[in-house]
């Protein structure tokens, strides 16, 4: 158990190191989501109705940039990582250990954790500026536990699915591609599914993305949800339970085929 939890601490370490400081990964990253950023307020600047709050405005916009970021941390900060362990020779290294692949994955959230905050405060404080401060309160805390445990469990199922695409033919980019960008928009990962027309709402209910990003908006009384609060609290646990159970499975089944047939050659697209 100590070994377990050193070799957590080394990892974390490192990765804090590495990404963080000697490559000046946060404030190369800060820079960059502040460029990102200024290319969405300006068309909320510039086409905002009439009459709408500048502080409603910006709610909508900092929750959706919560989720989006969210979003890419599962992406690029998880899901990714498996890509350069295989790239690099790491994961034949762990699993010949006998130790667990997501025994560096419990050193990795941390360092994502903490991007992921100081992320959405400079988000907030870009909005702030530009639009008005986020008119966002804590409506509702039971739904918001929800919310943010739901999110927690589809974004690691989520990254378990690119990852065992990875494994399974060396590249994920099409599926990248469809659930980190596609997905997030048309499941109302930015837009709240009232505002949706039917037919999206549609599409976006029957994923497991839309109920985790619907609870939290409702939660932080930015927009209520489009099915009964008590529905959408109850699918969406199931669902991201049962969303976790099936990526982890694949997940297993394409780890054993790889000790059976060796790892591929991994390519980024």
């Amino acid at each position: 158990m100590m070994g377990r939890l050193e070799a957590i601490k080394q990892v974390f370490l490192a990765y804090f190191k590495a990404e963080l400081i000697r490559s000046h990964g946060l404030v190369i990253g800060i820079l960059s989501l502040s460029v990102w950023l200024s290319l969405f307020i300006a068309p909320l600047l510039l086409f905002k109705p009439p009459g709408v709050p500048p502080e409603r405005i910006s709610g909508l916009a900092l929750t959706a940039v919560m989720i989006f970021i969210a979003y890419s941390v599962a992406t690029w900060d998880w899901a990714w990582e498996l890509r350069w362990l295989m790239f690099h020779g790491v994961l034949e290294h762990v699993i010949v250990s006998g130790n667990s692949v997501f025994l560096l994955y419990a050193g990795v959230i941390p360092v994502s954790l903490l991007w992921y905050s100081v992320s959405v405060c400079a988000s907030a404080l870009l909005l702030a500026t530009f639009l008005g401060p986020p008119a966002i309160s804590v409506a509702d805390p039971v739904a918001l536990l929800i919310a943010v445990l739901t999110m927690v469990v589809v974004l690691l199922a989520y990254a378990m699915l690119l990852g065992a695409t990875t494994i399974g033919v060396g590249s994920a980019g099409p599926v990248l591609e469809l659930v980190g960008f596609i997905l997030p928009i048309a499941t109302g990962g930015l837009v709240p599914l009232s505002y949706m027309p039917k037919a999206l709402q549609t599409l976006a209910l029957v994923t497991p993305f839309s109920y985790p990003a619907e609870l939290i908006r409702y939660s932080l009384g930015v927009s209520n949800t489009v099915l009964p609060l008590w529905e959408t609290e109850a699918i969406g646990a199931s669902y991201s339970v049962i969303f976790l159970l099936v990526a982890y499975a694949l997940f297993r089944v394409q780890l054993k085929r790889l000790l059976k047939e060796g790892i591929r050659t991994v390519s980024m697209w």
